[in-house]
């Protein structure tokens, strides 16, 4: 009588088990390029936008799962020095895609900017979103804007156009001495198609179990040789 083999069935169905794994720990990240037309003048994007202000990113919550998309919304919290509408205390939070490919502002802790946001056009009323698209910028990079769209509020109070300084960071005081200009990020590319973000660990798992199943052949094939 012909001895069954077990070990066969057991490295088959170890095989499925390691490639299930590493489908696990893949985390594609399905993006579409973002296409943007050039943004209003300071005092059209004003009276376009829900709100206006100067603030330091104090705080950023990314999305968190194992299928993540390059829209998914990411919440952004500023430390608002100044401000020309829609802003009411000194914090704000808003939400931006997470990628620049979906249109998103890859905000960076510490820094401060100009924001233009709207409203939430998902039907979330009262949310405010950012986009590539606005004139949202580094305040480094913003003398045109904080010059054309003058006095600001903060505290609640009118002051001067907030200034420019080497940290970024705005004070009381007319005019920009001193600053000095940075170019914006550039459009993103018009053409949209999908890009997938593979996990490394999860390539190498799959590696692995390829190569474990074709060594457990030869091997298999040699014991029936014998």
């Amino acid at each position: 009588m012909r001895k069954f083999n077990f070990r066969r069935p057991v490295m088959i169905i170890l095989c499925f088990t390691l490639i299930f794994m590493a489908l696990l720990t893949v985390r594609p990240s399905v993006t579409y390029a973002c296409s943007c037309v050039v943004p209003a003048e300071p005092l059209e994007a004003l009276e376009s936008s829900t709100a206006v202000f100067v603030g330091k990113v104090v705080k950023i919550k990314e999305p968190r799962g194992t299928i993540i998309s390059s829209a998914d919304p990411v919440k952004v919290t500023f430390e608002v020095g100044s401000s020309w509408k829609g802003v009411e205390g000194n914090k704000v939070t808003l939400t931006t895609a997470l990628s620049s490919a979906s249109c998103g502002f890859e905000f960076v802790e510490g820094e401060s900017y100009i924001v233009y946001a709207n409203d939430n056009r998902e039907g979330d009323s009262g949310k405010l979103v950012a986009s590539l698209c606005s004139r949202t910028k580094l305040l480094a990079s913003a003398s045109e804007d904080l010059k054309e769209l003058g006095p600001s509020i903060s505290a609640g109070t009118p002051t001067a156009t907030p200034e420019v300084t080497s940290n970024h960071s705005p004070k009381s005081g007319a005019g920009n001495n001193g600053t000095t200009d940075v170019e914006g990020k550039p459009a993103a590319d018009s053409d949209s198609f999908p890009l997938v973000n593979v996990g490394i660990s999860g390539v190498i798992i799959v590696l692995i179990a390829i190569v474990g199943a074709v060594l457990y052949r030869r091997r298999d094939g040699g014991t029936r040789k014998k």
